[in-house]
């Protein structure tokens, strides 16, 4: 795997350690990578308050990477460009940096930027895009095909919005999209573009090495199992995910099935303790 010699910024959820392990890795395929702690749980860190933290940390390392104008303008709010193959959620200025936000390679992709909107509305003076998931990316069959894909769309909307100069492009991924932001910061920096990485709580690589702790780091449970011990973990049910995660692996080794039905009675109970979740009648 190639490795991405441009800057890049890890910022980690401190509430969900699982994922901590993304320091480390990631490392070996950054070359000049900075870790920080943002604000909040990896399946919260893009709402609310967890959002403007995420925000401020990436707006004062653009300031330091030089990419930051300093006059700041309001939001024009969400319209589409380029036949819905990016939402541009701020406009920005022309001479800041272009901030273009990666969905992941779960649901997310399918959310048209709307995992992005409460961070987006926070980095002023910044020009803000979420790169959309349509039928000329469906077609790419590879990480690297949908990079260039994506990257054109980068470059042409970076270009459209500021032909006078160069302004710093920034490619942040959140979750999954880590692992095609890293790709396509690797090749806009290799293409001799001014390019910066953000890498929103998770590896680069995929799929990570086998942990029984963490999402990805196991075998698949199946849907309903894994949709169960999602929201568990989205709740802040840590615990239980983990150690069902490790009970579930260990009976499909034995060659037994999963009783889901089971399995949600179970996250029922759990989320119960904290009155999240009400219980099924």
């Amino acid at each position: 795997m190639e490795k991405y010699e441009g800057p890049a910024l890890l910022i980690l959820a401190p509430d969900t350690p699982e994922f901590h392990s993304a320091a480390e890795i990631n490392a070996q395929y950054c070359t000049q990578m900075e870790v920080v702690n943002g604000k909040g749980s990896h399946y919260n860190m893009m709402q609310g308050e967890q959002a403007a933290t995420q925000a401020a940390i990436v707006l004062e390392w653009a300031k330091r990477l030089g990419g930051v104008a300093n006059e700041i303008l309001p939001s024009a709010g969400i319209e589409a460009a380029k036949s819905q193959k990016m939402l541009i959620m701020r406009p920005g200025k022309a001479e800041s940096a272009k901030i273009y936000l990666i969905h992941g390679l779960d649901g997310d992709a399918m959310s048209g930027g709307s995992t992005f909107t409460s961070i987006a509305q926070r980095l002023a003076p910044c020009r803000v895009g979420a790169l959309v998931y349509d039928q000329e990316a469906l077609e790419c069959n590879s990480i690297p095909e949908l990079a260039a894909c994506y990257n054109r769309r980068v470059v042409e909307d970076a270009k459209s919005h500021n032909p006078a100069g160069e302004s710093l492009i920034i490619v942040a991924g959140y979750s999954h999209g880590c692992v095609l932001a890293h790709q396509m910061g690797h090749q806009l920096h290799k293409a001799g573009i001014w390019t910066a990485v953000v890498m929103f709580d998770l590896e680069v690589i995929w799929p990570p090495p086998s942990n029984d702790s963490r999402v990805g780091g196991y075998d698949f449970l199946g849907g309903e199992a894994e949709a169960t011990l999602l929201i568990s973990r989205a709740f802040g049910k840590f615990d239980f995910a983990i150690k069902e995660a490790i009970e579930l692996t260990e009976m499909k080794a034995r060659g037994q099935s999963i009783d889901v039905d089971a399995l949600i009675e179970r996250a029922y109970a759990a989320l119960n303790q904290r009155g999240l979740w009400p219980r099924r009648v």
